[in-house]
């Protein structure tokens, strides 16, 4: 039997490299794009929201092309993201799609919550060998990261506008059909390090630094957003995402596999205005994060969201007084299928420019900058 999964930035990545591990076939949807979200709004609810519309794109084109099981991940968390696999279920079921259905618990992501689901599907799979294939996927997922990190660094120093992007766009045709661990890894590794010799000679130049909070999948997912990130970077600005696919595969599988609870210092922050530890999705971390990366002096804060998302509605609530006492920028993008690319940059391009204004009057005038953090 074929799996096929839902894309979220470069959690395919990890995935491929889990099921290539264990021997199971799969279809791999093709990056987010407009076709496929254009079948996961013609059979979604009008006012559910672009997540869950884009990722019912990818399950209809994983069907039609030969799989026969989904694998999908929820979180038993304040979020209606919870109820998405019953309703993915019954749409697809409704417009004529025979499938299983697998479910990950990714709030509480275990060893065992993975074989239990996945050993129906493979012949002869031993517990070691799924252990494995998901310590290989865990790595590869956040070595990933690392090179998407270092393209966000690098992308705003680099002398030729579009050169970070080139180097990541044959990394991601070469990736897709790139198969196991050790393939990956190396083709990883070169990138990363094609990438670093970009900024060489300019490792020096001062540039604006932001960093994005929010929803995970919007934040995540370059399609979704926009691709944010580049366009950011390369309007000179040294970008850092909050919200990565590794920073979710550390907090709720590396850490869970700690013996001891482990401080969290994001949800200690957020207590100082919310008094809570869940609100639904992010919107604790959305909170939480504004406030430790004011502190640490970036030059500006950009919040992403789905429309209709409540949990980040509710986040947003809290950014005035965090503007108010540290003097750090917020913007906020809500997002859906009709949100237009032309509008979205004038957004980003504007709120650049009030960074720099800041950043100026903030190096010339010391009064201003002692009032204003």
């Amino acid at each position: 039997m074929k799996i096929t999964f839902p894309h979220m930035g470069n959690t395919y990545i990890g995935v491929k490299v889990l099921l290539d591990s264990i021997g199971i076939e799969y279809v791999i949807p093709p990056l987010c794009n407009k076709k496929a979200l254009e079948n996961g709004i013609k059979h979604s609810p009008e006012f559910i929201c672009l997540p869950f519309k884009t990722m019912l794109g990818d399950f209809i084109y994983g069907l039609e092309n030969g799989a026969e099981v989904i694998m999908n991940g929820a979180s038993c968390r304040q979020c209606r993201q919870g109820y998405y696999g019953d309703l993915f279920q019954e749409i697809l079921r409704s417009i004529g799609y025979e499938h299983k259905y697998i479910n990950i618990n990714l709030h509480e992501m275990s060893f065992d919550n993975f074989y239990d689901n996945l050993r129906p599907y493979a012949k002869n799979l031993s517990k070691f060998k799924i252990i494995k294939a998901m310590i290989l996927a865990a790595l590869t997922v956040l070595s990933v990261d690392k090179l998407f990190e270092a393209a966000n660094h690098i992308r705003c120093k680099g002398t030729k506008i579009g050169s970070v992007d080139e180097e990541i766009k044959r990394f991601r045709d070469k990736v897709h059909k790139a198969k196991g661990y050790i393939k990956i890894s190396k083709l990883i590794s070169s990138t990363r390090k094609k990438i670093k010799l970009i900024a060489k000679n300019n490792k020096h130049k001062k540039s604006l630094k932001v960093v994005i909070i929010g929803e995970i999948f919007i934040a995540s997912e370059p399609f979704t957003n926009l691709e944010i990130e580049r366009r950011l970077g390369n309007l000179g600005v040294d970008v850092y995402n909050t919200m990565s696919v590794g920073m979710w595969v550390r907090e709720h599988f590396i850490h869970n596999l700690i013996p001891f609870k482990r401080k969290n210092k994001v949800t200690e922050a957020a207590q100082t205005l919310i008094h809570t530890d869940d609100i639904g999705g992010h919107g604790v971390d959305t909170v939480g994060m504004a406030i430790l990366y004011s502190q640490k002096g970036y030059d500006g804060i950009i919040h992403v969201y789905p429309f209709t998302c409540m949990p980040e509605i509710i986040a947003q609530s809290a950014f005035s007084t965090i503007q108010e006492k540290y003097g750090v920028p917020i913007m906020t993008l809500i997002l859906d299928e009709l949100t237009g690319e032309i509008g979205y940059q004038t957004r980003l391009e504007a709120f650049v420019d009030m960074m720099e204004m800041r950043k100026q009057m903030k190096s010339s005038n010391p009064i201003y900058a002692k009032d204003s953090g």
